[in-house]
């Protein structure tokens, strides 16, 4: 033996790197365009309306006086209205606060059927100001049954009826949920 020793190198050649990064880029090529980032936005949409009509009925119960949830079809938002005085009159005193649907998201169908109430997209006939409106009363109940229909901005150009969602509210509990259009049925999910 001459005293050489061959040393091997461990790690990866250039060759190895690029392969493993054009792999990794045609999965995602293939990948990325199953995703539908708009049922995301729908999901999220209805996920915060339900909490907001839950926050709205505790507000109810905690503050012992009417809170108004005013839809706004135009702006795609909500506001809360606590109605210290219960007369469904917005006071200078009384808070008010609006809250927007979320990116991508704003109310209808997209090409879903109504699921049990209608005319869709707000099915609420109480209104204040023009607006359709729901109250909660101190005792934790709903002015009346009705639902609110949600879908990605998407769907309503392109008529994609699996992006549709229902929150649905019920007169004596006053407890919302909400259900997903699969593209067949409606599915509920809370």
């Amino acid at each position: 033996m001459n005293g050489r020793r061959k040393v091997r190198r461990r790690g990866f050649t250039l060759i190895e790197a690029l392969l493993v990064i054009v792999i990794m880029g045609l999965v995602a090529a293939f990948a990325i365009p199953k995703l539908r980032f708009a049922s995301y936005q729908s999901n999220a949409g209805a996920r915060s309306l339900a909490g907001l009509l839950a926050q709205a009925q505790r507000l109810a119960v905690t503050d012992q006086n009417n809170v108004n949830v005013i839809f706004n079809l135009a702006t795609n938002s909500v506001m809360l209205h606590e109605d210290a005085n219960n007369d469904n009159a917005i006071q200078p005193t009384e808070r008010v606060r609006t809250f927007s649907l979320g990116d991508g998201v704003a109310f209808g169908l997209g090409g879903a059927p109504a699921r049990v109430y209608t005319p869709p997209p707000i099915t609420f006939t109480h209104q204040l100001n023009g607006m359709p409106e729901l109250i909660f009363y101190r005792d934790g109940s709903a002015s009346e049954n009705g639902a609110v229909y949600l879908t990605s901005t998407a769907a309503l150009l392109t008529a994609k009826p699996q992006d549709a969602r229902s929150i649905e509210v019920i007169l004596a509990t006053g407890r919302a949920e909400w259900y997903q259009y699969t593209g067949s049925a409606w599915v509920r999910k809370f």
